[in-house]
């Protein structure tokens, strides 16, 4: 989370990347997240993060290669925009992507573009905000971002972005949208996927951290198990009340 809006996409990546190397908690929990996110990779190679940001999953899972916009730091294995993906057909076996739904204005050409770089039976595996009751409250307070689940990403469908030359667009309302709201429609405007899993997760410890902005006010013993049983207690409730994050599984049919 962050409290105040970033000038571009790089001046935000370097205060990631100096809040992730003070904040072992953070770490902590993001590799949660990632654990996950790698234990739902099919067989297939190689794996593929679009949007690799400040490098954090490609410190977690060295065997990827990291891609992002422009080369942010040496992490960058390989310069892709995630609007014009330059894969050949068929040429990956899992993609991976960490909070950059979010900040693209034509999502469903990412999808569409995401299916014919994978191999048959690759896996797309999303990482987004999830928007519930809880999570709107919290984001609502503490981060400059905004949710807005009535855009109309299908309408826009087709036409050209509007320009951005800081990278600095942002909905966090784009997942829910796709992956919740819409599923149907999504999967529709976006044909060779099926999905394998979507699930919402996260409450109180995950805003507890701080994220990347704030002060820490989680409990550094203990935090992998209290997450553990958080999100094991508030299953029942994190896809439609309490969820902060979503992840969402698709693989090429």
């Amino acid at each position: 989370m962050a409290k105040t809006p970033f000038d571009d996409y790089l001046t935000e990546i370097t205060f990631q990347r100096e809040a992730w190397e003070r904040k072992p908690i953070l770490r902590t929990l993001y590799h949660r997240w990632y654990a996950e996110i790698a234990a739902s990779f099919s067989a297939l190679r190689p794996v593929v993060e679009i949007g690799a940001g400040c490098g954090n999953f490609k410190a977690y899972f060295p065997e990827c290669i990291a891609t992002d916009v422009f080369k942010s730091g040496p992490w960058i294995d390989r310069v892709v925009d995630a609007h014009a993906l330059d894969f050949t057909d068929g040429e990956v076996g899992n993609i991976v992507v960490f909070d950059v739904l979010h900040h693209l204005q034509r999502p469903l050409d990412f999808l569409r573009q995401a299916a014919k770089a994978l191999k048959p039976g690759g896996r797309l595996v999303v990482c987004e905000p999830a928007a519930t009751p809880w999570s709107r409250l919290v984001y609502g307070f503490g981060h400059h971002e905004p949710i807005d689940t009535a855009w109309d990403l299908f309408g826009r469908d087709g036409t050209p972005p509007d320009p951005d030359p800081g990278h600095t667009f942002a909905n966090m309302g784009i997942g829910e949208i796709l992956f919740w709201t819409h599923r149907a429609k999504t999967l529709a405007a976006a044909p060779g996927f099926k999905l394998v899993s979507a699930r919402k997760t996260g409450f109180l410890l995950y805003p507890m951290t701080g994220g990347f902005s704030y002060r820490c006010f989680a409990p550094a013993f203990g935090f992998g198990t209290l997450l553990a049983i958080e999100d094991t207690l508030l299953r029942p409730f994190a896809n439609w009340l309490t969820g902060m994050r979503m992840i969402v599984v698709f693989e090429k049919e």
